[in-house]
């Protein structure tokens, strides 16, 4: 994703979790449809249970209603948005999986 996306992205997201809904549904909506807004492709929406649901990332979703606020701010953290995002949703701005000249992707850690 385009660093400049991913960027909003996270931002988006961040501010929908942090807002104080109560309803589980309304902020599943809303995280789904900001998911679509910014260019995760969730694929087509279909029903069940009464409620919609993502034909892709179905996991990200359901990660992302987890992430728990930080114990030091209290507010959720923009770090753990990136972390699933990357981690469950295998998406990444586009400069860290750039490949070297060799075809190579940098290495993350030693």
């Amino acid at each position: 994703m385009p660093a400049e996306r991913y960027a909003f992205a996270v931002g988006s997201l961040t501010a929908i979790m942090r807002m104080r809904i109560r309803d589980v549904e309304e902020r599943r909506d809303m995280i789904h449809a900001c998911m679509r807004t910014v260019g995760i492709d969730t694929g087509a929406w279909f029903i069940a249970d009464g409620r919609t649901h993502p034909e892709h990332y179905g996991e990200l979703l359901e990660a992302l209603l987890a992430v728990e606020p930080s114990p030091f701010s209290g507010e959720i953290d923009p770090c753990a948005v990136k972390f699933v995002l990357g981690e469950v949703g295998d998406v990444w701005p586009d400069w860290l999986m750039a490949e070297d000249h060799d075809g190579n992707r940098p290495r993350l850690s030693a």
